[in-house]
């Protein structure tokens, strides 16, 4: 019985050393091309283009500039404000909206650039900067104000 003890102990310690002795690390998993043709796309997509059908908004080439379609509107909170809610239902506050783009229903397209560290008394949606202004047509008004 003790040498079968002693075998079995010497096979232990055995396997215990050259187990603790493995080095053999995990292998990363290995990169696999994406095959799926569909893209999810985010409130703000890094496409390149207008998908009208989708009303998707695109990123230009300079960085944070996003071309969007929407229609402006005037909103009567907080004293009153032009605000452009677009056709992925965002909403956008214009800090520099012209005059003349000041009526409600009006359909832009235009690009805008988020303003990061301002803040506004409206509280209502994302506070922008428009360029490009142009506009694409006409919607009912749903203003209750006479100046519009």
């Amino acid at each position: 019985m003790r040498t079968f003890t002693a075998i079995f102990l010497s096979l232990l310690i055995t396997l215990f050393v050259v187990g603790c002795n493995d080095k053999s690390q995990p292998q990363p998993p290995s990169e696999q091309p994406v095959t799926d043709s569909s893209v999810p796309v985010a409130p703000l997509s890094q496409t390149t283009e207008t998908n009208i059908v989708d009303a998707q908004p695109s990123i230009s080439i300079k960085k944070g500039i996003v071309m969007y379609q929407g229609t402006v509107r005037y909103m009567n909170l907080e004293g009153g404000f032009w605000g452009i809610i677009t056709d992925s239902s965002q909403k956008l506050l214009p800090q520099n909206l012209p005059s003349e783009y000041k009526k409600d229903g009006l359909r832009l397209s235009f690009n805008a650039k988020e303003i990061k560290g301002m803040m506004t008394i409206q509280q209502w949606g994302t506070l922008s900067s428009l360029s490009d202004i142009t506009v694409i047509g006409q919607v009912d008004s749903k203003a209750s104000d006479p100046r519009i």
